[in-house]
């Protein structure tokens, strides 16, 4: 068996990752998706969207993001749905399947390859620490002492879930052992994952397995272990919470930085994000998860991406997306392709300073040497997500504006080729608009969105 280290990583030292991420996440947009909850009345599945209908919302996504790079994530992809007959990987959800395939087995391998087409690389949404009695595997991993201890012997109980129980599984018994490892390479084997080079794995915390004498450390360790297999085998690991290890609710313990490049439910402090490059980590979701402070707000410094699990899978789902997009994470890339430098008390406003002239504020605002770019009646960014150079409006409330391009960009005299796009991503209309002695004079009705090429 290949040795695999599990020290704990210093980021510090660098301020860059152990080894470069797969893919670049800071450029990439990521999201889970919903397919199928397991419905235990039944002993069948919910279904919320088909292999097939998940296509056109991947088609949907791709023009309302104008084409940038995406990962999305499949919840309930296997058995009934999310959360069913782990530890096993090894079955796809029937009732998700297409119907001129054979199998859902044949329509997750056909998803997975057409999603390419819409700039989307489509990988899964795994659990590697729970174990049901009805798996397949439940026997094996009972047999082979798998099963994380209390100290009088009994199995470790984690929560309930779809109203089942759920047991602890010993990242170190099943790393020691190479099951976990058999897992992965099964996996892999079964499903392109290494050619997607990501995987989300749902509440990977860490849980001391006293039965078997084994720390909060020794469990932790052998977790570092298991996201390095992975990234061995050219996949990036993303999971759930920076804080938060489910052995002691009173401690935060930050141990992956530097190993996994995404979390969901993001929780930082104000120095964090100073000290933290983006290309370190980044998340969605900002919020106080596991967190004491004004983490939560953070995202007003800093930008932060949105939850589209939970837009896509309620109602008007696409002028909801959109707008999210447009307010929030075209803000945010702009300011992942920026270095953060402080951040200091401005007429008690709390500001943090970036590369290039531009300021944020807890108000919402962007300055770039000293001319807004986002306020309450506009945001006007460049368009780094996009492939060709140009910038993005967003107009938050009707009107006429002028934006200083000189002092801003350096522009002095140019045409900009404009395009009106609603929330389908889709052009409305095409008009030029001049920038004259600097200033470029905009107008618009609230919540309509514009792309600006250089003619």
């Amino acid at each position: 068996m290949k040795d695999i280290s599990g020290k704990f990583y210093d980021w510090k030292i660098t301020l860059k990752p152990e080894r470069e991420y797969i893919h670049d996440y800071t450029k990439t947009f990521t999201y889970k998706l919903l397919l199928a909850d397991r419905n235990r009345e039944n002993n069948g599945s919910i279904v919320y969207h088909t292999f097939e209908e998940t296509l056109k919302i991947i088609e949907e996504v791709d023009k309302m993001t104008f084409g940038m790079p995406k990962i999305v994530y499949l919840v309930g992809w296997q058995f009934f749905g999310h959360d069913s007959k782990y530890p096993a990987w090894n079955s796809v959800n029937e009732a998700l399947k297409r119907g001129c395939d054979k199998s859902a087995y044949e329509s997750l391998l056909w998803l997975m390859e057409e999603g390419f087409k819409f700039n989307t690389t489509v990988s899964l949404h795994i659990n590697i620490q729970d174990a049901y009695k009805d798996s397949p595997l439940w026997d094996e991993y009972v047999k082979n002492d798998l099963i994380a201890l209390n100290k009088d012997g009994t199995l470790l109980k984690g929560d309930v879930w779809n109203n089942e129980q759920c047991y602890i599984i010993s990242y170190k018994q099943e790393w020691d052992k190479g099951f976990i490892q058999k897992r992965i390479d099964e996996l892999c084997e079964f499903l392109p994952i290494e050619r997607a080079g990501t995987i989300h794995i749902d509440a990977m915390h860490a849980k001391a397995d006293p039965g078997h004498g084994w720390t909060l450390e020794d469990i932790q360790v052998s977790r570092n272990k298991i996201v390095r297999y992975w990234r061995d085998k050219g996949v990036d690991v993303t999971t759930e919470f920076l804080y938060y290890e489910a052995s002691d609710w009173r401690y935060r313990y930050e141990q992956l930085i530097g190993l996994v490049p995404l979390f969901y439910h993001f929780s930082q402090n104000l120095d964090e994000y100073i000290d933290r490059p983006g290309e370190l980590i980044m998340g969605v979701n900002v919020s106080n998860a596991f967190k004491e402070g004004l983490s939560s707000k953070m995202d007003r410094l800093f930008g932060g991406s949105f939850n589209a699990e939970g837009i896509i899978n309620g109602e008007n789902y696409r002028e909801r997306f959109f707008e999210e997009f447009c307010k929030n994470e075209v803000r945010y890339r702009y300011l992942l392709s920026l270095k953060r430098e402080e951040a200091v008390v401005r007429k008690g406003n709390i500001c943090a300073i970036f590369s290039d002239g531009v300021v944020t504020d807890m108000n919402d605002n962007i300055e770039k040497n000293g001319i807004k770019l986002q306020n309450e009646n506009y945001i006007f960014l460049p368009a780094v997500f996009m492939k060709n150079e140009g910038y993005f409006l967003y107009v938050l409330k009707s009107g006429e504006y002028e934006i200083d391009m000189y002092r801003a960009f350096g522009i002095n005299d140019t045409t900009f080729k404009a395009e009106n796009v609603s929330e389908c991503g889709e052009k409305k209309e095409e008009f030029s608009l001049k920038v004259k002695d600097g200033i470029l004079k905009v107008s618009g009705k609230e919540k309509e969105a514009f792309i600006l090429i250089v003619e």
